[in-house]
């Protein structure tokens, strides 16, 4: 049920340390942005820091997530939990800046989706070389496997429309769900659309990555596979 204008999720996994520099500097964002909102943070299934504690001392909402505890499942006890009209995706590591949310907000009207992109005119990331590396293999593959008109398919600080977020059933557990969420939104029977404004992805502020690499890359080869069977069954299902 919508009760709020614009609810911020944040799938968390020992991030406590970061979330103590994140969550006062997001706040302050999101009372400047002077709309009606809510942080969510997605917890562990159990408790692996003091992340609740942080949570209450800087206005957060606490959850923890259900059916599982990898990030898929994260995402998607978000999605269950977002009671806001839009919903917005951050990183809990601090490497998405909350005072960029205003240029994601600006554009909402603009399409149905808006990314916060590091690989538009004006973007930037601070990432290690390999990283960025992988980043633009994953982008490369991507957009030849979907034909997608977007530059940077797997940052995940992005906003939707939550009503159209809520319609999608999500598969996926590890780090491509992100992208299962653009292809499912744009090729399904939503039909969103796409915009792009300039982002900066940060190093992240506390704490480590949570990142195993290959089955990172497994994960992701699995999820080109199994998404574009469900492209192919939608073009179908348009006639096309």
């Amino acid at each position: 049920m919508q009760t709020c204008e614009l609810s911020v999720v944040l799938p968390a996994y020992r991030e406590a340390d970061a979330l103590r520099r994140l969550l006062p500097r997001l706040t302050g964002a999101l009372t400047r942005l002077a709309v009606e909102s809510e942080i969510v943070v997605v917890d562990a299934i159990e408790p692996m820091d003091d992340t609740a504690d942080v949570c209450s001392q800087f206005g957060g909402r606490h959850i923890r997530r259900t059916g599982g505890n990898t990030y898929g499942d994260a995402v998607r006890s978000g999605i269950r939990a977002a009671q806001g009209k839009y919903v917005l995706f951050m990183d809990a590591d601090g490497s998405h800046n909350p005072d960029e949310i205003e240029r994601l907000w600006s554009a909402r009207d603009l399409s149905e989706i808006v990314i916060g992109s590091r690989y538009v005119s004006g973007g930037a990331t601070q990432n290690p070389f390999i990283l960025i590396l992988m980043s633009r293999v994953l982008n490369c593959l991507y957009e030849f496997a979907f034909w997608l008109p977007v530059r940077d398919v797997s940052n995940s600080f992005r906003l939707y429309r939550g009503a159209q977020l809520r319609s999608i059933e999500l598969v996926s557990n590890n780090f491509e769900i992100v992208e299962e969420i653009l292809i499912r939104l744009v090729s399904g029977p939503a039909g969103a659309t796409v915009s792009e404004v300039p982002v900066t992805f940060e190093k992240r502020k506390a704490g480590e990555s949570k990142r195993n690499l290959p089955a990172f890359m497994l994960s992701y080869l699995a999820s080109i596979a199994r998404l574009r069977r469900f492209r192919a069954v939608e073009l179908k299902r348009k006639g096309r």
